[in-house]
């Protein structure tokens, strides 16, 4: 087995979404020697591997709680017109989204990275993770059928799969309490061509159709993007026909950095652990039968699509929830409606307690208050 070093990492990363690109770029900035492993060709994770988006939320009311390096990023995106910033969620769920482009999100991550001397190596997997006395010192990884050796003082797992702790030996659960099932996956898909001031309208004219925006009318005129979330109606008697196969009841997208560009979060695959490899591809297969029976329905019964054209899915199917170490601390509900600050605390969030169902359509949302 061959080892890529010459000399020890400060610090090595486990994968290159949002968390470990920002944790590389933050300790690079530090001066540490950083190394960011990467399984894709590029950066991102959900957001631009999973077709994930927008960003929601950095606000909790009109307070920013989110800032920091996923903030310089955005405003980096906005100065090249790859993002509008932050703007009114039209749903009425959150305070605020955040469109981007995926593909200029791709490149803003390597540029950071980059500029602060974070080392890049994509489509490379840990395989293995070398524990000696209580303490990790070296992976082993696999990048086009070479085994080859990492070593650093320290270690993130940013994986999203807690890899590299299941890997260790750590400790971790996965799982509802009760039962061990895991929530929904979900693959997104992005439509072009959806007529969305057909949307508009409707949200002026039947803003019954829309329940979260309903006690909240006229949002939409806020937002330079669209989002919406409505058409119950229409979706329980698809599933009545038998049109939809799945439970899902509600119409959900969410208009991208491109106009008249939407992202479809909306298909829900039950009863599959992500960590399985088996399950995780009859995940992806069910996932794309469904974006399929969606894309029909939706250009069929929704108006405003009757002339969606479909150009991407995925390309990976989204993962809510898998393993979690089982830390110094668990982090409970009550922790977050009692807004506890912790000393040691490195980050902030403004979404709610968001919970979907493991057994059907269900999604159990608990808010902070406004500002909290």
């Amino acid at each position: 087995m061959q080892s890529i070093v010459h000399t020890q990492y400060d610090l090595v990363v486990v994968g290159g979404g949002i968390a470990g690109s920002m944790a590389a770029i933050a300790a690079a900035r530090e001066g540490l020697g950083v190394l960011l492993i990467e399984e894709e060709g590029y950066l991102g994770g959900s957001l631009t591997a999973c077709g994930t988006g927008p960003m929601m939320t950095f606000h909790a009311g009109k307070i920013q709680v989110v800032r920091g390096l996923v903030d310089e990023m955005i405003q980096r995106l906005v100065k090249k017109g790859l993002s509008v910033g932050h703007i009114v969620d039209s749903t009425g769920y959150t305070y605020t989204v955040t469109p981007f482009d995926g593909e200029g999100m791709k490149r803003e991550l390597e540029l950071m990275c980059l500029e602060t001397g974070v080392n890049l190596l994509y489509h490379t997997t840990v395989v293995e993770a070398k524990v000696e006395d209580g303490l990790l010192h070296l992976l082993t990884c696999l990048c086009a059928g070479n085994l080859f050796a990492v070593q650093g003082t320290y270690f993130i797992d940013a994986s999203g799969d807690a890899d590299l702790i299941a890997m260790a030996g750590i400790p971790f659960e996965q799982g509802r309490e009760t039962d061990g099932k895991d929530q929904p996956l979900t693959m997104n898909f992005k439509l072009v061509d959806v007529d969305l001031q057909v949307i508009r309208n409707l949200m002026d004219s039947n803003v019954d159709l829309f329940p979260f925006l309903e006690p909240k009318a006229g949002l939409q005129h806020q937002a330079s993007r669209l989002s919406f979330s409505g058409f119950q109606q229409i979706m329980l008697e698809g599933i009545e026909k038998g049109e939809i196969s799945f439970d899902r009841d509600i119409v959900l997208c969410f208009e991208t950095n491109a106009t008249n560009e939407v992202i479809v979060n909306m298909t829900r695959v039950l009863g599959k652990n992500p960590v399985k490899p088996l399950e995780l591809t009859e995940a992806e297969l069910e996932g794309r039968r469904q974006v399929w029976e969606l894309y029909g329905f939706l250009k069929t019964h929704i108006p405003g699509f009757e002339k969606a054209r479909m150009i991407s899915s995925g390309p990976r199917i989204g993962v809510r929830s898998s393993r979690r170490l089982r830390g110094a601390y668990r982090i409970t509900a009550q922790d977050l409606l009692n807004e506890t600050i912790f000393e040691d605390a490195i980050s902030a969030c403004g979404y709610p307690i968001d919970i979907h169902s493991p057994d059907g359509a269900d999604t159990n949302s608990t808010f902070l208050r406004e500002g909290g």
